[in-house]
C-alpha cells in the first residue's frame, strides 16, 4: 500500500492506495504516529484507491482513533470503494468513523477551525 499525506485547510489528508492488510497496517500506524506527533488532529482518510481492507487494516484505523481520542482528534473516511465500504460498514466501523463520498465533503464536515 502507498501512503501519501498533504494538508488542506486545517486537516491532514492521508491518501491510501492498494491493499490495506497485514503487511501495510504497521506502516500506516507508524506514519500516523509521526503525523499525530507533528500535530495532526483533523484527519481525512482518502480510500478511493484502496481495493481491499483486512481486519489488520481496520485495527490500524482503530489504533489511530485511539491515538487521536485524548487529543480531541477526528477521523473522516472518504471515497470508499464498494467492496471496502461493505467490509467497513458491515464491521460497524461506519458508526465509529463518518464516511463521506468525497474528500471535499469530508473536509466540509469538519467546519471552520476555531
Amino acid at each position: 500500500m502507498e501512503i501519501q499525506v498533504h494538508r488542506a485547510q486545517h486537516a491532514y489528508i492521508i491518501t491510501l492506495s492498494g491493499r490495506w492488510d497485514t503487511f501495510s497496517a504497521s506502516a500506516f500506524e507508524q506514519k500516523c504516529a509521526e503525523l499525530v506527533a507533528e500535530g495532526m488532529r483533523a484527519t481525512v482518510i482518502d480510500a478511493a484507491q484502496v481495493d481491499y481492507v483486512s481486519s489488520f487494516g481496520l485495527r490500524s484505523l482503530l489504533n489511530l482513533g485511539k491515538m487521536l481520542e485524548p487529543l480531541k482528534g477526528v477521523i473522516h473516511m472518504s471515497s470508499l470503494q464498494p467492496q471496502v465500504s461493505k467490509i467497513f460498514i458491515g464491521s460497524g466501523f461506519g458508526n465509529l468513523f463518518p464516511v463521506f463520498p468525497t474528500v471535499d465533503a469530508a473536509l466540509k464536515a469538519f467546519g471552520k477551525p476555531e
